[in-house]
């Protein structure tokens, strides 16, 4: 994101359209997609694991958009 901190929450109340939600989850895939990348190409070991970790939580975000968007 390129725009100060907004709570998700905020954006989910205040954005009936969904786009707010989109631009969020959009943000989560290019990040992830990112890192995959850099996977992909070879890390040392402990990138590796730092990698796999962000990749984790960005998946748990994920999760967690859906579950507040339901």
């Amino acid at each position: 994101m390129n725009e100060p901190f907004v709570s998700v929450l905020d954006t989910l109340e205040n954005d009936p359209s969904g786009a707010g939600l989109k631009t969020i989850r959009d943000d989560l895939l290019t990040m992830d997609m990112d890192i995959r990348r850099s996977m992909d190409r070879g890390l040392a070991p402990d990138e590796m694991t730092t990698a796999r970790t962000a990749r984790a939580m960005i998946q748990a975000a994920e999760s967690i958009l859906n579950k507040l968007s339901s």
